[in-house]
């Protein structure tokens, strides 16, 4: 998509064709010849035509200070803005980081209870117990329910992509902290 030119970009071409206009006139009013009345002449309407492209070279100059003025004035504005917004982006940035430590923290348990039961299996002639899976059932639920708290504040805080992990998580748990909880009543 072509973006129109700003009129930053349009005084500066507007002047650079005036200078160019008046680069074009000088050279050829200094390189006339001054040996015929016709060469002078020539010299002194080329003269008229340097001093009205003066004229308008010294008008698209005042243009192109506005323009400048223009966008730099409009720069100063953003920037203002974006230093503003600093500390905003900051304090989301600290959410989202303090969301992501308490989830990181809801796998770790998970992670450490995965090893306990891991652990329990592969002993030698271990035999589940049930209190074993209704206490696990337990911690399991209650991880659970951290995640659907978290998923529900990374929602409250539109961090929709944490608030789905999260979730995940949560049924995830759910499921397992169920069916243990149903192997324990066995």
């Amino acid at each position: 998509m072509k973006q129109d030119p700003s009129a930053l970009v349009e005084a500066a071409a507007a002047f650079d064709q005036e200078l160019a206009s008046y680069t074009r006139l000088g050279k050829l009013f200094v390189g006339t010849p001054l040996g015929s009345v016709k060469h002078l002449e020539r010299a002194n309407a080329t003269l008229g035509e340097i001093a009205a492209c003066e004229e308008r070279l010294q008008a698209a100059g005042q243009s192109l200070v506005a323009a400048l003025a223009g966008a730099r004035g409009s720069q100063e504005q953003l920037a203002k803005q974006v230093v503003d917004h600093v500390p905003v982006v900051q304090a989301r940035n600290k959410q989202l980081q303090d969301l992501m430590g308490e989830l990181a923290a809801v796998a770790t348990e998970v992670g450490a209870v995965n090893e306990k039961i891991a652990s329990r299996a592969f002993e030698p002639g271990a035999q589940p117990v049930v209190l074993d899976a209704q206490g696990i059932s337990g911690a399991i639920l209650d991880l659970s329910m951290r995640a659907e708290q978290l998923a529900n504040r990374a929602r409250e805080a539109e961090l929709e992509e944490l608030a789905t992990q999260a979730h995940a998580l949560h049924q995830k748990l759910q499921v397992v902290g169920k069916k243990l909880a149903l192997a324990g009543q066995s």
